[in-house]
């Protein structure tokens, strides 16, 4: 097991990019469906990250992880596809980012289809190329996304390297002013609210659920057969927390719903990391 130091703040947000795209060709057949440009994006995307992560500016906020994975994938056009194939840790995580990845892509490209979506946010938005993929294959004028300065910074230096739409940074105090003003239609949120304690989880998705007319998050559920994450939810907090929600019935039949589809794909990709699964699991809250 990797020591902190050996990660920088860099190395998983931009890994989950990079591993990403060989599992979403890998996956092909299980994941949602997603358009040619979209695919392509993705591509043009992962060559710019890796030029962006050579920069001296941002070379500095990677670790012994991040250096070698640029490093190898430099060297060798294989070693990503190889990594999500049949490295220890890395096939099981990359399905699970193409999931993310093609579930949040089929989501908001519904709602921008249907007119729904005029403006949406990544939170947590890490260095994946959802907000600029969706933003550049809809023409949209209103894409945002919320994360650390430095990664942030990445992000807007990678999109602009690939050209088309680049969306804009903001802070979520920023996020809440504009869905009050009612500026702000859609939220998608994957990977990031589990690193937040739990009380700041639910007043945001109390805010979220109250201002923000569309939304898919992340969530972690803990069944109690371990030890748990302090982040991540019991049976008895959700229950406690459908309580405040109105609407209770049509969000518990998306997370049903969102949540038995990503295991069925994840079980369908993967039967032999069933264990991924275990313990401390996602859920998928939409509407």
């Amino acid at each position: 097991m990797a020591g902190k130091s050996e990660f920088g703040l860099m190395d998983i947000p931009m890994s989950c990019s990079l591993f990403m795209e060989p599992a979403l060709k890998r996956h092909r057949h299980y994941i949602a469906p997603m358009s040619t440009s979209t695919m392509e994006y993705v591509h043009e995307w992962n060559i710019a990250l890796l030029e962006v992560m050579n920069m001296p500016s941002m070379k500095r906020h990677l670790g012994t992880v991040g250096r070698k994975i640029i490093g190898s994938s430099t060297r060798n056009s294989t070693y990503l596809s190889r990594c999500v194939e049949r490295a220890e840790n890395v096939p099981p995580h990359s399905l699970h980012y193409a999931l993310r990845f093609s579930e949040s892509a089929k989501y908001l490209s519904e709602k921008v289809s249907l007119g729904q979506i005029h403006s949406f946010v990544d939170l947590g938005a890490g260095l994946s190329p959802l907000a600029a993929a969706i933003q550049t294959e809809y023409n949209m004028t209103s894409a945002y996304i919320i994360d650390e300065l430095p990664i942030m910074e990445a992000y807007i230096h990678t999109a602009e390297l690939v050209g088309g739409r680049v969306p804009m940074p903001i802070l979520w105090d920023d996020a809440k002013e504009m869905s009050m003003e009612h500026t702000l239609d859609a939220i998608v949120a994957m990977g990031v609210m589990h690193y937040m304690p739990l009380e700041e989880q639910i007043e945001r998705m109390k805010f979220i659920n109250s201002h923000i007319p569309n939304f898919m998050l992340e969530i972690k559920y803990n069944n109690g057969e371990i030890a748990p994450n302090e982040n991540s939810f019991n049976l008895q907090q959700l229950q406690k927390l459908r309580l405040l929600v109105n609407s209770t019935k049509t969000l518990e039949t998306a997370v049903i719903q969102n949540s038995l589809r990503y295991i069925s794909s994840f079980i369908r990709a993967m039967p032999n990391r069933r264990y991924f699964l275990e313990n401390c699991r996602s859920l998928f809250l939409s509407r």
